[in-house]
């Protein structure tokens, strides 16, 4: 027995029940029976809290005899009691926990280590002690590392210090963002602190020392509050995030306040609330930006990041003058470090203040610097020319291996002489414009070269890595089978504890066997009953002698060792038995038939009669001949196929559902016959046989086994499931390679053997692993589908069920068998009795909250279990598992009480029960985020009720939400609130709750609610995971060797965040949710396996990543919050994590599931999000530190991998603009009609377009998919996948995607305006209306798309090039890929987009959402005027840089009209300026024509209709007239009509552009009113 369990003292007298609820442990009540306080170290803890001693008790307040050194420090510093109770309860669980780790144990487990202490101290203070050293601060730790521990005093101050920290940061509520604040609380606190226990005298009063702050809630008041309201007031000060980052604080502005001894100087303790620090801006002397000032600009891409555009400058330059010959010099790259440093000042000119003048010097300094190494390089380069000129040459290689495809067509272009324009031309006998047009997109492909190489680099390194690291070994069945003989040592390997692996064998080979009993996936439908029997281990049993291998082993087996006894019928014994012991699957299978098919005859015959005595001596004779090896010298193996044959009907009429005894009596008649006849080589007569004991002695009491036939009850499952397995192995023919049929549990099955062969760290005893909680934000998602959802049909009658039947169509007959199983009598049944079964079926296959919660529960169940395997014994383990393994316990919907486990009744293991109960609650612990959880309660929301029913089927599962509380006029408090579920009281009970300062969110929404939740949470490791997210219970097993990785070093550190493969389980549902499944799953795989190793920048790419709990909570959390530049807010913390000094690695033998959007127009916003969030992350001070501090490969790697993808996604778009106004200039101008017989030029511009096309096809998805697919599924499925994908229009998809990324992201970057978009993540089963697609993709995709269309046509007409169809079409077919899939995609990849009916309904529906007059109150989905000012909403917070740009981009659109005028008939070849000019006129008349009719009309089409009809009819023979003149008088051509068109629509959209980015607020006056009606008619146009 082990000693670390024992049962709690017995109390004196039975106390009365206590009232006060607890979240794990019970600390406030010792003496109640709970697992938890089982643990002698749970005691340790609560008994060191509680010796106070000889400490100054607070003179205020009474002290009770119950009160700790928590309590002591609520009285002193004025901390709240929930606060107080809630850090009580985790430290104590910490302390436990880690002194259950220590190796070797404790000599005294019921007193706490001073080791354990000391080592969470230093852990938990290690960034204060840090800051203390950065700011040349004495640290207030009055304890000396060096000193030995160990004496009462110095462990109650240990407690002190970590029970004070826990307790600010406990209650800093939004303040945990800004840890060096919380550091400069803990300072002063602390200070104030060693002032109390060293006795100190108030000098002022003589008295003893008090706090300066203390009283009831003191420390929320006057210290969290004013800090609180303060950035509460910067935020409130930017307009919703609008508002230029520059111009207000953000969190890690306030945070870096506390970077320097200005906060000791200026802010002093208590708080002054005078200081400037509380000042906001606006309101006269205030603090302003610190540290770094976020200003909205492109620039900040080579101020993050100018040693990579130094080096492409450089490299570029040198190129072209290597390649060209020519004189120019290439140092001039290297003024970039002064723009750099210029850049830097007028950045961050905000900074510089009378406090701050030494950053003003350090940017002055730096300029100087950067002059200097101009100097410095410009005598190098100096030096090389100087030799080159001496050799009269460069070197061969130099000449080899640079970038000439382009110089031979660009001196040919600088050549021309005497080009005949086409148009008016400014400059003549000067084609460098030219020149520098056919360049542009040569240039900007040069620029986004190295992301190609990476894309190859990554995919050939992550290959090896993954090779390397076993991934891939198992990829089906057939490779688990050849493998399944070394699959328990890989279990005891790796899931069992070291400490196990000395014991018996034979137990251990039960607990293995029992172990693998349990990996079942029945309980979630994706495999079948017989599956279930196919595929498990089962328990020995009917005395078969060997292993009994799944049945999936075993097909076929029986049948070949059959064939090999015939073939082989005059073999010696030995011989045959060698050639069937050769396959260890046919030996089992020969010798487990046998001793199943002796005890089915011996069960189903009466023990005492005369037939059951023929078996039994008919078997000995078989036994004694195989023996002596003489078994084919006694009986035929001829007659062997005979028998078969017959024991299959048997078996078959055993296995009958009625049972037919005389069809039995018959069959086993026919055996005897065979057995006697034609089995024995030697014939026996009557006599002989009734001798032997093979005959009835009398034969005239009736036929044999007529009355000898005793078939077992039906309800005996054991005795029928072994004549099923039986039946199985004497009748399997195929080699069952589509076992289990659902591809899901293949692929589950062959990841979970295949992560047992790959490197992990042991797992060691549950009770010594390391503590963990899973943390989940939820705001108004799904929890549970409910009947209408499900029954509900769409316009096409289809409903969310029909369509999961559909989809998962196996799984569903799965769920139907179980349904049946567990009593539903009819079908209809289901939306019955059995409707929330129903319901849980669809919601676990939808991105469901309870999907998510069932699998993280996972963990509670497998530590359980775990837990029961470490310590259980043989008999235990037989006793139990009927109990560990019922599928009822999976899906039934009892309190988890009646589901603990057990361990028998024997004496010693009644001392253990509830044992693994209180493991796994000091274990793991569940904390779900519900945000407007009370909210929810107080409207009963149906989402209320199933977050309810969760928590009551979930034991492990808390609740915490923010809950407002109405105190007065206008005035609300709010509350951190943390509820679970009683099972004892059945209802839920509030544990906690904490008061906050004020409203949660003051930042974004995710990461302010993950924020307010985390005190709640509890361990070493916390696991971050999003609400679409899933978990397995084999993965599960696994989550104790992970958190071993946090003893391992990786390089130089030991991880602080452990990456966790995903895998994507949406893609099955659709093509396109398979597309984005396989691009993100080479992400989460190969791309994060490469960025960890070898490039050591791997970030925190969002969830499920495991965070070193007590390493991020010094450190501002799991996430940042700051409003807007802060949007992507998962990335951040891998940021951080990696300025702060931490490690972040990547683990490929554990996965959990991940839900990703699954319609065109879900992952179009999902795409935007992140494009947006990437535009932000430019902006931020964590990408320019990362981009300076990363030595140089690693920020190359880091570039590459964030923002650097997005930004050459942009230039890959950038590329085809450039590439397609540069050949519309070549036209129009004329230069490409005197440049048409160089042929090079359009070779070499091939060329590179080619290499653009290769990224436009989804190169940088692409082939790591494809990499990582060979890896993991085999080379011919990862090329079988590809060609699939290929021929379902995945290019479409990444064309289209690629479009959505490069507009949001270079929009945020110039003007901003990124926000959460949400998805939804629901099923796509309804069809998606024009008009919705068009909101959504007017201005990302189908106005570029036009545009590129516009200028393809346009250069198709007047290009000399187009002449040649086959040229043209080479150079143009990407451009035309992009037009076509940026505009079809929509209608593609949206349900029904071809129907003729709906297209129909969508015109209609257009057209009304176009004329739409409306209201103010009108929504975008209504109104089109409404979603035009909602499309500029960007515009009106951008910046005067930002909209000067975008009013430059916008001119582009008048080229148009310059270029084609000078084509048009009616220009009679003149090529004069004044060609151009009066084209105007034709846009003023048209103006003012359509102003006239929409004038007629406003005035006289409702009462004067007449008057309407006869100005339209004036201005149709007014224009009538003007075409009949121009036609007869002038070179009019009546095609220069249609041609004008080309030219005058886009100057009147490049107009309305300019006028909108002037003037962005245009709703008022009549002028605006003919703004509109120009809007409407071109957006009716384009």
């Amino acid at each position: 027995m082990n000693l670390r369990h024992r049962h709690p003292p017995p109390p004196a007298a039975t106390p009365p029940r206590e009232e006060e609820p607890y979240n794990i442990i019970p600390v406030h009540n010792l003496l109640i029976d709970h697992p938890t306080l089982r643990f002698p170290e749970v005691r340790a803890a609560v008994a060191a809290l509680r010796a106070v001693g000889d400490l100054r008790r607070p003179p205020f307040e009474q002290w009770r005899q119950h009160m700790d050194l928590l309590d002591w420090l609520s009285l002193f510093f004025g901390f709240q009691k929930d606060n107080v109770r809630n850090q009580r309860e985790h430290l104590v669980l910490h302390l436990a926990n880690a002194q259950m780790r220590l190796t070797p144990p404790p000599d005294n487990i019921d007193t706490l280590d001073a080791t354990v202490l000391r080592r969470f101290r230093k852990k938990l203070l290690k960034n204060y002690t840090s800051w203390c050293s950065y700011l040349g601060k004495k640290s207030n730790i009055w304890i000396s590392d060096n000193r030995r521990a160990g004496s009462e005093s110095d462990l109650r101050r240990e407690l002190l210090y970590v029970s004070l920290y826990l307790l600010i940061w406990g209650e800093a509520a939004n303040l945990r963002f800004v840890p060096e604040c919380i550091c400069y609380i803990f300072h002063n606190m602390a200070n104030e602190l060693n002032r109390i226990l060293e006795d100190y005298i108030d000098e002022n009063t003589g008295q003893p020392v008090m706090p300066k702050i203390s009283g009831e809630n003191a420390f929320l008041n006057f210290v969290v509050k004013p800090i609180y309201e303060t950035i509460k007031r910067e935020v409130d000060s930017s307009r919703n995030g609008t508002a230029p980052h520059s111009a207000w604080r953000n969190y890690d502005d306030i945070n870096e306040y506390f970077w320097s001894k200005r906060c000791f100087e200026k802010l002093k303790w208590p708080p002054d609330i005078g200081s400037n620090f509380f000042v906001t801006a606006g309101r006269g002397k205030h603090v302003g930006k610190t540290g770094f000032v976020e200003q909205r600009s492109f620039w900040n891409l080579f101020r993050s990041f100018d040693r990579l555009w130094v080096m492409l400058v450089l490299f570029l330059q040198a190129a072209i003058i290597v390649a060209w010959e020519g004189k120019t010099y290439p140092w001039q790259a290297l003024e970039d470090r002064t723009v750099q440093s210029l850049l830097d000042i007028g950045m961050q000119y905000r900074l510089v203040s009378r406090e701050t003048m030494g950053l003003g010097v350090r940017m002055v300094l730096k300029s100087i610097v950067a002059a200097g190494w101009i100097v410095v390089f410009g005598v190098f380069y100096g030096r090389i020319w100087t030799q080159r000129n001496h050799d009269r040459r460069w070197s061969p290689a130099a000449n080899t291996r640079v970038i000439k495809p382009m110089i031979a067509p660009t001196k040919a272009v600088l050549d021309l002489k005497n080009v005949e324009y086409e148009w008016h031309q400014f400059i003549r006998n000067s084609n460098r414009f030219a020149v520098g047009l056919l360049w542009l997109p040569v240039v900007l492909i040069y620029l986004m070269d190295i992301q190609i190489w990476y894309s190859i680099y990554s995919s050939l390194v992550g290959a090896a890595v993954g090779l390397f690291a076993h991934l891939g070994e198992i990829r089906n069945m057939q490779q688990l089978k050849l493998r399944f003989q070394f699959f328990a040592s890989a279990i005891q390997f790796n899931l069992m504890p070291e400490e196990q692996l000395l014991n018996a064998r034979g137990t251990l080979k039960s607990k293995f066997k029992d172990a693998i009993h349990r990996l079942k996936l029945r309980e979630e439908d994706i495999i079948s009953d017989k599956e279930v029997e196919l595929l498990e281990l089962p328990q020995n049993s009917w005395n078969v002698r060997v292993i009994r291998w799944p049945c999936f082993l075993l097909c076929n087996e029986l049948l070949l060792a059959l064939s090999q006894a015939k073939e082989l019928v005059d073999d010696t014994d030995k011989r045959l038995y060698n050639k069937i012991c050769k396959n260890e699957y046919r030996r089992c299978a020969v010798i487990e038939a046998y001793d199943s098919v002796k005890h089915l005859l011996l069960e189903i015959t009466k023990p005492n009669s005369e037939e059951h005595s023929i078996v039994t001596v008919l078997f000995q004779e078989i036994d004694h001949s195989l023996e002596i090896d003489k078994f084919t010298k006694t009986f035929k193996t001829t007659a062997l196929p005979q028998l078969h044959s017959k024991l299959i009907k048997l078996v078959e009429l055993l296995n009958k559902p009625v049972k037919d005894p005389n069809l039995v009596v018959n069959t086993l008649q026919a055996l005897y016959e065979i057995a006697i006849r034609d089995f024995f080589k030697e014939k026996r007569g009557p006599d002989q046989l009734k001798e032997d004991g093979l005959a009835l002695h009398n034969p005239a009491s009736g036929l044999l086994f007529e009355n000898a036939v005793q078939l077992p009850d039906t309800n005996n499952e054991n005795f029928y499931r072994q004549v099923r397995r039986l039946h199985t192995i004497l009748t399997s023919r195929d080699s069952m390679q589509n076992i289990p049929i659902n591809l899901e549990a293949r692929r589950r099955i062959a990841f979970f053997s295949n992560s047992l062969f790959m490197n992990m760290p042991h797992a060691p005893q549950v009770e010594k692993m390391m503590a963990f909680s899973v943390l989940t934000p939820y705001y108004s998602e799904e929890v549970l589908y409910n009947k209408e959802q499900l029954r509900t049909e769409n316009e096409d009658g289809v409903s969310i069920l029909y369509y999961l039947q559909t989809i998962y169509d196996d799984e569903w007959k799965n769920f139907m068998e179980r349904m049946r199983r567990e009593g539903m009598m009819k079908d209809s049944d289901i939306w019955s009795e059995k409707l929330r079964d129903l319901r849980l079926w669809a919601s676990y296959r939808g991105q469901t909250l309870s999907r998510t919660v069932r699998g993280m529960m996972y963990y509670y169940r497998a530590l359980k279990m775990l837990t029961f395997l470490d310590s259980a014994s043989e008999m235990d383990i037989r006793e139990g598992t009927r109990e560990l393994v019922s599928v009822s316990s999976f899906t039934s919907e009892k309190s988890p009480s009646s589901r603990s486990l057990s361990r028998g009744s024997s004496s010693v293991s009644l001392l253990f029960k509830g044992h693994e109960y209180g493991t796994a609650l000091m274990k793991f612990t569940y904390v779900v985020a519900c945000q407007i959880y009370g909210t929810q309660k107080e409207k009963k929301d149906p989402h209320a009720d199933e977050i309810l029913h969760l928590m009551k089927n979930n034991e492990a599962l808390r609740v915490a939400y923010v809950d407002e509380k109405t105190t007065g006029r206008d005035e609300k408090e709010y509350f951190s609130v943390l509820v679970k579920y009683d099972q004892q009281l059945q209802k839920e009970v509030e544990i906690y709750r904490v008061k906050l300062p004020g409203p949660l969110k003051l930042g974004e929404g995710k990461p302010e609610n993950q924020n307010h939740a985390i005190i709640f949470t509890r361990g070493d490791a916390v696991q971050t995971i999003d609400m679409n997210q899933d978990n397995y219970f084999e993965e599960a097993l696994k989550m104790r060797n992970l958190l071993e990785e946090y003893r391992h070093y990786y390089g130089i550190r030991k991880p602080t965040i452990l990456g966790v493969r995903e895998h994507i389980f949406t893609g099955s549902v659709s093509s396109l949710a398979w597309f984005m499944s396989a691009q993100e799953t080479s992400f989460v795989t190969l791309g994060q396996r490469v960025l960890a190793n070898p490039l050591k920048v791997r970030m925190h790419y969002g969830h499920p990543d495991v965070f070193d709990r007590f390493w991020f909570l010094t450190r501002g959390g799991i996430s940042k919050a700051s409003r807007v530049i802060n949007i992507s807010e998962d990335i951040f913390a891998g940021f951080n994590c990696t300025l702060r000094g931490g490690n972040v690695t990547h683990h490929e033998y554990i996965q959990v599931g991940k839900g990703r959007d699954v319609g065109l127009n879900q992952v179009s916003m999902f795409e935007a999000k992140v494009a947006s969030g990437n535009g932000e992350q430019i902006l931020s001070r964590d990408v320019y530190r990362l981009g300076h501090r990363l030595d140089f490969f690693r920020m190359l790697s880091f570039f590459y991998t964030t923002v650097g993808f997005f930004f050459n996604t942009m230039m890959v778009v950038l590329t085809v603009y450039a590439f397609l106004w540069g050949r519309l200039y070549l036209a129009l101008s004329g230069v490409e009609s005197a440049m048409q017989n160089n042929s090079s030029n359009n070779k070499a511009l091939g060329t590179i377009l080619n290499q653009q096309f290769i990224i436009q096809l989804g190169l940088f998805t692409a082939l790591p998919m494809i990499v990582e697919n060979s890896l993991e599924h085999g080379f011919l499925q990862a090329i079988w996948d590809f060609l699939t994908m290929q021929l379902q229009l995945s290019s479409v998809f990444y064309t289209f995607s690629m479009g959505t990324r490069s507009h949001f992201f270079g929009r945020t970057v110039l003007h901003g305006g990124a926000k959460y978009r949400a998805t939804g993540r629901g099923f796509v089963v309804e069809h998606k209306s024009f008009a919705e697609n068009y909101r959504l993709f007017a201005r990302s995709h189908f106005v570029k798309a036009i545009e590129l269309g516009l200028i393809l046509v346009v250069y198709a007409s007047h290009s000399p090039v187009a002449t040649d169809t086959f040229v043209y079409i080479a150079m143009t077919i990407t451009s035309w890929f992009l037009v076509v899939s940026w505009i079809m995609a929509p209608f593609v990849f949206n349900p029904s987009g071809f129907d003729w009916l709906k297209t129909v309904y969508d015109f209609d529906d257009f057209m009304n959402w176009i004329w739409y007059s409306g209201s103010v109150f009108a929504k975008a989905e209504q109104s089109w005027e409404r979603w035009w000012y909602e499309e500029q909403d960007h515009l009106k917070v951008t910046g005067l840089w930002g909209k000067l740009l975008e009013i430059i981009l916008d001119l582009r659109f008048f080229f148009f009209q310059y270029g084609i005028v000078y084509q048009l008939g009616i220009s009679a070849e003149n090529k004069s300026i004044a060609v151009y000019l009066l084209s105007w006129i034709y846009v003023v008349v048209v103006s003012g024509i359509y102003v006239v009719i929409v004038y007629a009309r406003n005035k006289y089409a409702a009462k004067e209709h007449i008057y309407y009809r006869l100005v339209q009819f004036l201005v149709i023979i007014l224009a009538i007239l003007v075409i009949v003149a121009l036609l007869e008088f002038t070179e009019f051509k009546f095609m220069d009509i249609f041609t004008s068109l080309l030219a005058f629509i886009p100057t009147g959209w490049g107009l309305l552009l300019i006028a909108q980015g002037k003037n962005p607020r245009v709703d008022g006056d009549s002028r605006i009113d003919v703004g509109k009606v120009c809007r409407e008619a071109i957006e009716e146009r384009g």
